[in-house]
C-alpha cells in the first residue's frame, strides 16, 4: 500500500467483540490520519498504538507532556485518561487499536504497557506492518481474523525490541523554551540549521540549552538533530525510490550527498541503497 496515500484510510474492525475468543483481535486502525486534538478523559477500552508520520505533537499523561515526533510513538494502555494535540497544523499519524483476551497480559510480558512517548530505532518496520494489516483487513477474506490475529503477535514482539533498543521519550519539562527548541528542530530540520539557529529560538545560550537538553532526554541536541533527519530520510527512500542520494540529502538538510551517506552508514550500519533494497 501507498505509504502516503492521497486520502486517510480509517476503519474500526471491533473484532475483540465480535471473535471473544482471539487472543489478539484488531478493534480499529488508521493510515495517513490527519489528527485533531483528543481529550480523554476516562481513557479507551482498547490498547493504543499511534505513530507520527509527519509533524510532531505533545501527549499528556497525569500533567505530564511527552514531545512526539516522526520516528516516535505514543503507547496508551487501556482505561488510561489522557489527551495529545499537534503543534501547529499537519501532524498525521498511523494509529492501532487491539483487544483480544490476552491483550493485558501479552503487552505485560513485552513490556509494552508502560504509557508514554517512545522513539523506534527502526519506525518503518512498525509502518510497514500498519500497512499489511490495512491491506489484509480490506480484502475481507474468511481467515481475516486470524491471519490480523497472528500479524498484530508479530508487531508487538517487533515493536517491544525496538523499543527496548531505545529509550522511552522522557516527560518535557514545564519549560516552554526547551519545548519550543524540539518544535523549531521539527519545523525545520530540513533547512541549514544548527545549534545557533536552535539556541536563538529557544532564546537560550548554546551552552545552557545543551545542557537541559541533554539532562531531559538522554540525548545531544545534534543527536536529536540529526535522529529526525535521518527519520525522514528513510521514510523518503521507502516512499520515494525514484530520488536520487542526492534529492533525499537535500530534502533532510544534510549538506550534501557524501555526508549523508556517511551519517546514515554510522547510525544504519548500511548505505541508503542497501537500506531501500533489503525493506
Amino acid at each position: 500500500m501507498n505509504r502516503f496515500p492521497s486520502e486517510e484510510c480509517l476503519h474500526f474492525a471491533g473484532h475483540s467483540k465480535k471473535y471473544p475468543n482471539l487472543p489478539l483481535s484488531l478493534d480499529g486502525f488508521g493510515l495517513h490520519h490527519l489528527q485533531e486534538p483528543i481529550d480523554r478523559p476516562a481513557g479507551m477500552d482498547f490498547w493504543q498504538w499511534i505513530q507520527c508520520i509527519k509533524g510532531s505533537g505533545t501527549l499528556v499523561i497525569e500533567d505530564n507532556p511527552y514531545a512526539v515526533f516522526p520516528g516516535c510513538g505514543m503507547l496508551i494502555p487501556p482505561g488510561l485518561a489522557h489527551r495529545y494535540q499537534g503543534n501547529g497544523s499537519g501532524w498525521y499519524v498511523n494509529f492501532l487499536c487491539c483487544g483480544g483476551s490476552l491483550v493485558e497480559e501479552i503487552t505485560r510480558q513485552l513490556n509494552l504497557h508502560t504509557p508514554g512517548a517512545y522513539q523506534l530505532s527502526h519506525p518503518e518496520r512498525i509502518l510497514q506492518y500498519e500497512d499489511e494489516i490495512a491491506e489484509i483487513y480490506l480484502k475481507n477474506e474468511m481467515d481475516c481474523p486470524l491471519v490480523l490475529s497472528r500479524l498484530l503477535y508479530a508487531l508487538l514482539i517487533d515493536l517491544s525490541q525496538d523499543l527496548s533498543m531505545s529509550h522511552a521519550g522522557q516527560p518535557l519539562p514545564q519549560n516552554e523554551k526547551l519545548h519550543a527548541a524540539v518544535c523549531f528542530i521539527q519545523e525545520h530540520f530540513q533547512e541549514a540549521i544548527g545549534l545557533p539557529e536552535i539556541a536563538e529560538s529557544a532564546g537560550l545560550s548554546r551552552e545552557y540549552l545543551c545542557q537541559i537538553f541533554k539532562k531531559h532526554t538522554g540525548a545531544t541536541l545534534l543527536e536529536y538533530l540529526t535522529g529526525t533527519r535521518l527519520s525522514e530520510a528513510k521514510v523518503l527512500l521507502l516512499a520515494h525510490p525514484e530520488k536520487t542520494i542526492g534529492e533525499i540529502a537535500r530534502l533532510c538538510g544534510f549538506d550534501s550527498p557524501s555526508y549523508f551517506c556517511s551519517v546514515f552508514k554510522k547510525y544504519e550500519h548500511m548505505t541508503p541503497r542497501q537500506f531501500s533494497r533489503k525493506r
